[in-house]
C-alpha cells in the first residue's frame, strides 16, 4: 500500500470514528487537513508568491526588530488535551520500514532583529509538492503578515508553534513560558482570522486548522517544568533526529544535503527557513529530487505522528542529552540577553 492511501484512510478514518480512532489521534485538535487549495489558489497570485529581493536577510534595526507584547495574548480556541503517549519530547516516531519522513523548518524571530523568509526553500517545496511543517515564531507572523498567512493557506504546509520570540525554556520562568507559547497559539489564530476576512477565502476556510497542533523548542533547549507546560497546553513537543546543521555558517549545502539524506524511517528533519539556514535552498533542491526518487514520501509532522509510535526522551538536546548547554550563557527571552 502506497503511503498516500494509508495517509487518505487515516484522514477518512478521523473524520468517521473519532474519538474511536483515539489510540492514534493525540487530541481534539489533531488536524485531518493543513490548507485549503481553493483559497490558496484564489488568494495569492504567482507573482504574490514569488521571493522578494533582500527578504532572507535578518535585519537589526527599523520596522519589526523590536515588538511589544501583543493586545490579544492568549488563544480563543480552548486547548486541548493531549493524550497518553504523546508527553515528553519526541525524537521521532517509529513507523516500522515505512519509508515515510516528516520535514520541519523552523522560522523564529528573536526581539532584536528582523528575521527573514527563504524563498528558495519554500519554492522548491510547491514545485515537487512536498509537505512540511513550518515551526514559526509568534512574532515573526506578526512582522510577516502576508508571508504567514500564504503558508496558512497553502495545503502542502502545516504550522506548528516555535515561541513568541525564540526564548530558551530552560532559563525562562513559568510565566515567561505561557507568553512564549500563548502569544503565539494567539498570533495564529488572528492571521488565520484576517486570511478568512479576504473575499477569496469565504468558502474553504474549515480545512485549515482553527489551532497551531505542534510545538518546537527553540535550541532544542527545555526541562522538567517547561515540557510539562507545553503539554499541558495540549501540544506535543516535537524535536527531531536529524539535525543539518543549517545556522552555521561554515555549513555548506552539501553537509546539509548529506544530513537529509541520511534520513530513516519516521525521522523528522530540523531545518531553517528563516534566512539562518545560509545554504539550506540549495541543499533542499538537491536533496529533495533524490528523496523522491529513492521512493521517500514526505508527510506533515502531525501526519507522522497518527503513522506510528512515537519516540520519545525526558530531555531535548541537539544529538545527545546535554549538548545544548552553552544557550543558556546567551538566550534568555529571545532578545539575545
Amino acid at each position: 500500500m502506497k503511503l498516500s492511501k494509508i495517509t487518505l484512510a487515516i484522514g477518512v478514518l478521523y473524520l468517521v470514528t473519532y474519538p474511536v480512532f483515539a489510540g492514534q489521534v493525540w487530541s481534539n485538535f489533531s488536524p485531518s487537513s493543513y490548507g485549503s487549495n481553493s483559497i490558496f489558489e484564489k488568494c495569492f497570485s504567482a507573482a504574490e508568491l514569488a521571493g522578494k529581493k533582500g527578504e532572507k536577510f535578518t535585519k537589526r534595526r527599523g520596522p519589526g526588530a523590536y515588538l511589544k507584547p501583543p493586545e490579544i495574548k492568549r488563544p480563543q480556541v480552548v486547548k486541548a488535551k493531549l493524550k497518553a503517549g504523546y508527553h515528553g519530547s519526541i525524537r521521532s516516531v517509529d513507523v516500522g520500514a515505512l519509508k515515510v519522513i516528516a520535514l520541519g523548518f523552523d522560522i523564529g524571530e528573536q526581539n532584536n532583529d528582523f528575521a527573514g523568509y527563504d524563498a528558495e526553500i519554500i519554492d522548491t517545496l510547491r514545485k515537487y509538492k512536498v509537505k512540511a511543517t513550518m515551526y514559526v515564531g509568534g512574532k515573526w507572523m506578526a512582522t510577516h503578515p502576508q508571508r504567514a498567512q500564504k503558508m496558512i493557506a497553502d495545503p502542502l504546509f502545516e504550522m506548528g508553534n516555535h515561541a513568541w520570540t525564540h526564548g530558551n525554556f530552560r532559563v525562562l520562568g513559568a510565566a515567561d513560558v505561557e507568553d512564549q507559547i500563548g502569544f503565539t497559539q494567539a498570533e495564529y489564530e488572528k492571521q488565520r482570522n484576517a486570511l478568512s476576512s479576504l473575499d477569496c477565502a469565504k468558502s474553504g476556510m474549515s480545512a485549515i486548522p482553527k489551532r497551531i497542533p505542534t510545538f518546537r523548542f527553540p535550541y532544542g533547549t527545555c526541562n522538567a517544568r517547561s515540557l510539562k507546560q507545553v503539554n499541558d497546553a495540549g501540544l506535543p513537543a516535537v524535536q527531531w533526529d536529524v539535525v543539518t546543521g543549517d545556522p552555521a555558517k561554515g555549513q555548506s549545502a552539501k553537509a546539509i544535503a548529506r544530513a537529509l539524506l541520511r534520513v530513516k524511517p519516521g525521522s523528522i528533519v530540523v531545518a531553517h527557513a528563516n534566512g539562518r539556514g545560509w545554504n539550506t535552498g540549495k541543499a533542499v533542491k538537491y536533496a529533495i529530487p533524490k528523496l523522491l526518487k529513492a521512493g521517500w514520501e514526505f508527510v506533515t509532522v502531525s501526519e507522522l505522528l497518527q503513522l506510528g509510535k512515537p519516540v520519545i526522551t525526558k530531555a531535548c538536546y541537539e544529538n545527545r542529552p546535554g549538548d545544548n548547554k552553552r544557550y543558556d550563557k546567551i538566550f534568555g527571552k529571545g532578545t539575545g540577553e
